[in-house]
């Protein structure tokens, strides 16, 4: 208890100091972020953490700069104190691993332990959207393409509505040269979204 109050406090002075030096329009961000965490103090349960980590999670992608890795800390222990009421939460799990992999260069972390999270929610639940379309993310980062795009077409087989899935597998295909390839999936994507400016 005593190493979690000192980590908490360090991380309160971290996130003090990220607020003094910035703009307008992360404002706006810091103070959602703010009024989650007060929301946190207040009602400390798994579905206020949950919202404050996620908010800590769009922040840290938002900014960019010094300040993501303190946002990156905050969503890392927001997931983690939300899993301590229900170790059962798979979006919690797979927003955790999420956060892992993202920072491993800002704060050090080890990637696998947050793609071994992501594996641990797929072996609970294999038709798990968000840790499929991760995993499948994370495997066109580590240039794992055909694993990527079993990703994305797993995606696609499990709910067919998720029509973005065919631009992250065109991505994928350009990226490997498959050039035919690429361009059915964008004409997939084309034929099946709805604005204009898009298809245009």
């Amino acid at each position: 208890k005593k190493q979690e109050a000192k980590e908490d406090s360090d991380f309160t002075s971290q996130f003090e100091e990220a607020k003094k030096s910035i703009s307008s329009e992360q404002k706006t961000i810091f103070d959602r972020i703010e009024q989650g965490l007060k929301k946190v103090e207040k009602d400390n349960n798994e579905q206020s953490w949950l919202a404050s980590a996620n908010d800590f999670l769009k922040g840290a992608r938002f900014i960019q700069g010094d300040k993501k890795a303190v946002l990156y800390k905050g969503a890392i222990n927001g997931f983690e104190k939300s899993l301590e009421f229900n170790p059962d939460n798979l979006s919690a799990k797979t927003n955790l691993g999420t956060a892992i992999v993202e920072s491993s260069s800002l704060l050090g972390n080890q990637p696998m332990k947050g793609i071994t999270l992501l594996r641990e929610v797929i072996q609970k639940d294999s038709n798990n959207i968000e840790a499929n379309l991760q995993l499948g993310l994370f495997s066109v980062t580590s240039q794992q393409f055909d694993k990527a795009i079993e990703r994305f077409q797993r995606i696609l087989r499990i709910d067919s509505t998720h029509i973005d899935m065919y631009v992250y597998l065109g991505d994928t295909y350009l990226t490997m040269g498959e050039k035919q390839k690429a361009i059915e999936s964008y004409k997939n994507y084309k034929t099946r979204v709805k604005d204009t400016l898009i298809i245009k």
